[in-house]
């Protein structure tokens, strides 16, 4: 029963963890000795720094190889051929959505030799046209966000230009609403966004996203701008593409609290008082290595987990402004206006003299009706009643 029960944990977890990546990465390119021949059958080997997850793949007859299905991460890339000495390079930086392009040269000698190589800090990418621009895990979660929304990021990148006031506005009664945004002058709307290469974009509700993950839990993510890959022609506008983080080896975590409060506020320049503001932003994630006793040991490197939660808890006041009867116009004076916006007299027609009602001709439900409205508390020429409204928003 116990075998049973721990063969089922591991199985539902290692489905879990596998929709925690976005495996449309890959690591391809040519073998090829010191003189330029091609060089086929050889093992190119790709092993993550993070988890030791191994991807390996044969060069052809050309000498081309191509390792699919490659998680985000750093990778020790080796290649190995009867009569070549080992070849290594390591760290070499896969990131969401990239083909990395990495050419072997491999020198004669014994197979028992190997060349280690640096990866280059900035590779081109000569495998693609697309335009695209890469947002770190670091600037996710180290750049300061009003209201931690994770679109904001999208002002760091050329050719944004943004219709939210601030970072409140994007926070939605579920998700986030991503319709504040416009790249390259395209509609607000047009954007597709990809979390671990799921569709996370509510069609139907003017582009909000289902899942408003917490920049924490943001391992990096892509802004695809112009001429992409026909697999991301959902819509017209741009492609952007989220890769959770994922555990390794080693257990990692954080818990966390932001909060603003009114108390530390200044007071709006057209508000009579400080609008109440109560935001919190907690919650916590854990990543690392799977252990089941007798099963999986904390060093086996087979299933790894990433788990996070995230909670928003938005109390905020909003100034308004209106316009009501004034206290003259309460007591029938309604002189102040022009006279064609005087009163008529419904009996004739012709407006009251001086654009004073009678007392007389009140009406005692109108009378009632007219002590609902608040007295006016400023002055001018946008309205002469300033108040605050209180707008609860919760989302998990």
């Amino acid at each position: 029963m116990r075998t049973a029960v721990a063969l089922f944990a591991a199985l539902f977890l290692s489905s879990a963890v596998f929709g925690q990546t976005t495996n449309n990465q890959s690591i391809s390119g040519t073998v090829q000795d010191s003189s330029g021949a091609i060089v086929p059958n050889a093992t190119v080997t790709a092993v993550s720094e993070g988890t030791n997850l191994t991807r390996s793949a044969v060069s052809s007859d050309s000498g081309a190889y191509f390792i699919s299905n490659v998680p985000i991460g750093f990778y020790e890339v080796s290649a190995a051929a009867p009569g070549f000495k080992k070849y290594q390079v390591s760290h070499v930086e896969v990131t969401v959505g990239q083909q990395v392009a990495l050419n072997v040269t491999l020198d004669v000698g014994s197979v028992n030799e190997s060349v280690t190589v640096q990866a280059d800090a900035v590779r081109v990418d000569t495998t693609s046209g697309e335009v695209s621009n890469l947002i770190t895990g670091t600037q996710a979660s180290q750049i300061q966000l009003n209201g931690r929304n994770f679109p904001q990021l999208l002002q760091l990148l050329p050719g944004v230009s943004t219709t939210y006031s601030s970072g409140f506005s994007l926070f939605g009664g579920y998700g986030v609403n991503n319709s504040g945004q416009s790249i390259n002058g395209s509609r607000t709307d047009t954007f597709s966004w990809y979390l671990d290469g799921a569709d996370n974009k509510d069609n139907g509700g003017g582009g909000n996203n289902f899942v408003n993950i917490n920049p924490d839990a943001i391992a990096e993510f892509r802004v695809l701008t112009s001429n992409y890959s026909a697999e991301y022609g959902g819509s017209a506008g741009a492609v952007i593409n989220i890769a959770v983080k994922a555990g390794s080896s080693d257990f990692h975590g954080v818990g966390y609290e932001f909060f603003r409060n009114d108390a530390i506020q200044a007071r709006p320049f057209n508000s009579l008082t400080i609008p109440e503001l109560r935001f919190n932003n907690f919650g916590w994630n854990l990543g690392g290595p799977v252990v089941i006793p007798g099963l999986l040991k904390k060093n086996s490197n087979k299933l790894f987990f990433f788990v996070g939660q995230d909670f928003k808890r938005l109390r905020q006041g909003m100034t308004n402004t209106w316009t009501v009867p004034s206290v003259a116009q309460r007591n029938g004076d309604f002189s102040a206006l022009a006279p064609s916006a005087w009163p008529k007299d419904p009996l004739t027609g012709l407006v009251f003299a001086g654009g004073i009602v009678p007392g007389a001709r009140w009406n005692t439900n109108s009378t009632k009706l007219l002590n609902l409205y608040p007295r006016p508390n400023t002055t001018g020429s946008t309205g002469n009643f300033i108040f605050n409204v209180v707008a609860p928003l919760d989302t998990n």
